[in-house]
């Protein structure tokens, strides 16, 4: 029979045990744990006991990119699509056409009556107008993991010369540029090719950033983007790549399981600002980051975006343009949909070992 003292011994003793368990769990990275956002203050549960290594997310090379079809390639040189190219806007490694579905068009005058009012008045409406380009790769058997550094600096600089267009239409608020890769990512052309949005509105998400970065620098008079680089570069756990003038880390409180986010070492709040030789920098990371993730994950479907400032605004010292890469590797459940909050079942710490292995 136990006396208090053991029994306080014995109950010391499971505590220890407890308390230790749970301290090697944190240390490998294997109990579930809350991040929020530091730019939109969004909430993330990043729950990395339930998928530990890379091979439970690598994407089965029969699935890895097809659309389904035998039918001609409509984005080839010389297809239909090819002949309303914008002429201005080409190269010998890509062009441009206007999205023939366009979720913005030009002119306002090819808005129905019907999409600029409600007629109870209860809802708020407006026509979609903007434009939608389609930023083409001329070379159909390559895709975003075999990209040159190259191709990659062709697809940056054609994108800001078209953002440059944008700027100057009047009924543009906001430019970004997209990259679908992948059926699952949304990509319903295997073709390789971006798009670009320009929208009479500020996505909300963006709104979310620039409110955050704003708070963050009127409390800290510091850029939040740049403070995120210095402090990544200290902690050395999330760090994928880095050159002269970008850094590349998987983020901290990542939506996705390797997400990663790309951003100039300097400050600059529009990307279309950025000079030739900044975005052959660009192109370099890119490159690097993407032979990483196919490399560890057998190429798997994913989006990119940039993300920047408002057409329209100057240059901003709080908010910054960036890059984030998301695999398409999960799927959003009921709870995510219902509540907004996120749960990623791979730690971006153990994210940066694999891909860094």
């Amino acid at each position: 029979m136990l006396t208090n003292n053991s029994h306080c011994v014995a109950e010391h003793t499971h505590c220890a045990v407890i308390l230790y368990v749970i301290k090697q769990a944190l240390r490998r990275g294997r109990v579930p744990q809350l991040r929020q956002n530091i730019i939109t203050g969004e909430w993330v549960v990043i729950t990395p006991e339930r998928s530990q290594r890379p091979h439970d997310f690598k994407i089965p090379s029969s699935h890895k990119n097809e659309s389904g079809t035998e039918k001609p390639c409509v984005f080839c040189v010389g297809s239909p699509a090819y002949q309303t190219r914008i002429h201005t806007y080409e190269s010998n490694i890509i062009y441009v056409i206007p999205n023939k579905y366009p979720a913005f068009v030009e002119n306002p005058e090819y808005c129905s009556m019907r999409s600029k009012i409600d007629p109870c008045g209860f809802y708020t409406t407006m026509p979609s107008v903007g434009g939608h380009d389609v930023v083409i790769v001329k070379d159909h058997d390559c895709d975003i993991y075999s990209f040159s550094t190259g191709i990659w600096t062709e697809l940056f600089l054609m994108t800001k010369r078209r953002y440059e267009h944008w700027r100057e239409n009047r009924t543009c608020d906001y430019s970004m540029m997209i990259y679908n890769h992948g059926v699952p990512a949304g990509a319903s052309i295997d073709h390789p090719h971006a798009q670009i949005f320009a929208s009479n509105i500020i996505p909300s998400y963006i709104i979310k950033e620039i409110k955050g970065s704003k708070k963050y620098y009127n409390s800290h008079k510091s850029c939040v983007y740049c403070d995120l680089i210095v402090y990544e570069q200290k902690q050395k756990v999330r760090i994928v790549a880095e050159n002269d003038l970008f850094f590349a880390c998987t983020f901290y409180a990542a939506r996705f399981p390797y997400e990663v986010w790309v951003l100039p070492k300097h400050h600059q709040s529009h990307f279309d600002s950025e000079g030739q030789r900044t975005l052959i920098e660009l192109a370099q990371i890119m490159h690097v980051v993407f032979e990483k993730i196919g490399k560890t994950l057998n190429n798997p479907p994913l989006n990119f975006y940039i993300h920047d400032s408002p057409t329209r605004d100057g240059e901003k010292n709080y908010y910054h343009w960036h890059i984030e890469i998301t695999p398409r590797l999960s799927h959003y459940g009921g709870y995510e949909i219902g509540s907004e909050v996120v749960i990623d079942v791979q730690s971006p710490e153990n994210t940066a070992e694999y891909l860094n292995s």
